[in-house]
């Protein structure tokens, strides 16, 4: 039918793009925590807002990328699994050509209805 992945490739493939995940929220929570920490010593405490808001967005797109919509099951790797299979199936259908007549035909012999000597 169609080829199945290696589990244990796609399990190491999942556990990597987790882990880029969480250290993109650590880095996240770092650096905006020191933005914040400068500017209130600044006296500018909203002044990074602009980082965090931009770098927030890119942040939760990349959660939805990795774990999906919440609760939905939308775009998680599950999803995607299903959906591979599904677009496969239907292209495997669309593929298989239609059934021919003559496969199933068989030549059977006849019985003969004229003698030698009428041949030229």
């Amino acid at each position: 039918m169609y080829k199945q992945p290696d589990i244990y490739d796609e399990a190491q493939r999942r556990v990597r793009r987790k882990s880029k995940f969480y250290k993109h929220l650590f880095f996240f929570a770092v650096f905006n925590g020191f933005f914040f920490f400068t500017g209130l010593f600044q006296g500018h405490p909203l002044e990074p807002l602009q980082v965090t808001f931009f770098w927030g967005i890119g942040l939760l797109f990349h959660y939805l990328r990795v774990f999906g919509v919440p609760g939905s099951g939308v775009l998680s790797s599950e999803w995607e699994d299903r959906e591979y299979r599904k677009e496969l199936d239907q292209l495997e259908k669309r593929k298989k050509p239609t059934r021919q007549i003559d496969d199933h035909l068989e030549l059977k012999e006849t019985a003969k209805s004229y003698r030698d000597s009428d041949l030229v």
